[in-house]
């Protein structure tokens, strides 16, 4: 596998703030009178905002703002991270192998750049990326393909010199459509349902072994549709 650099999203792949934000989700309706089982948050992983808040909605059968019902959750889930920054498994192996192999790296994500950089100082990984480049950079966030052309170029690099990274769908149908030569999907709180990632792994450490960076070979990789 040839690549170049690497581009990264940023939450459910490098920080654990799915699963934050799945955990405070009954904190976040109680604040607009509404009690929720845990268990329905769990549907809301992956997917975009407004499809989020439909689904919230249709669930309370009822009409919530979309805009304050982000400000709300965005207010508790930041309070939480004041506390803690949660990391998935295995990031910090990930950065040091690719400073080991001298691979640049930047972030592509659907946050405004302003609050991926907190995050990233919050986890102390913003030294550890060339570039940050967040949804208002662009014109149009995931599943467009700007923030990752964008994550590309701000490496110098063109889109198929790249690999890139994504836990989500939404991601990864951004990434393939930027013309990234190798997408990888590390599923974080829910499988795929479209399966349309160049490879699916369970972890950060299965894709440096995928992609040559790790002592072996995991098990657990897959090619495209799980072959």
């Amino acid at each position: 596998m040839t690549f170049a650099g690497v581009v990264l999203d940023l939450d459910g792949l490098l920080l654990d703030t799915e699963r934050l934000q799945a955990q405070t989700g009954p904190e976040v309706l109680r604040e607009f009178g509404y009690a929720v089982e845990q268990g329905f948050f769990h549907r809301l992983v992956g997917l975009d905002h407004d499809e989020a808040t439909r689904l919230i909605n249709h669930e309370l059968g009822a009409y919530l703002d979309s805009v304050a019902l982000e400000e709300a959750w965005n207010g508790i889930i930041d309070r939480h991270m004041q506390d803690e920054m949660p990391l998935r498994p295995g990031v910090h192996r990930f950065f040091d192998a690719l400073d080991a192999h001298g691979l640049p790296r930047s972030i592509a994500t659907n946050s405004v750049t302003a609050k991926a950089e907190w995050k990233l100082r919050r986890a102390g990984l913003f030294d550890r990326v060339n570039a940050v480049v967040g949804v208002d950079q662009v014109s149009r966030g995931k599943p467009a393909p700007h923030v990752y052309i964008e994550g590309a170029h701000r490496l110098g690099l063109s889109p198929e010199l790249c690999v890139a990274l994504d836990d989500s769908d939404l991601g990864v149908r951004s990434a393939i459509a930027a013309g990234i030569s190798t997408v990888i999907q590390v599923p974080d709180m829910t499988p795929s349902r479209e399966r349309l990632a160049h490879h699916q792994v369970d972890s950060l450490d299965d894709a440096l072994c995928l992609l040559g960076l790790g002592d072996k070979p995991g098990d657990s990789a897959t090619g495209r549709h799980g072959k």
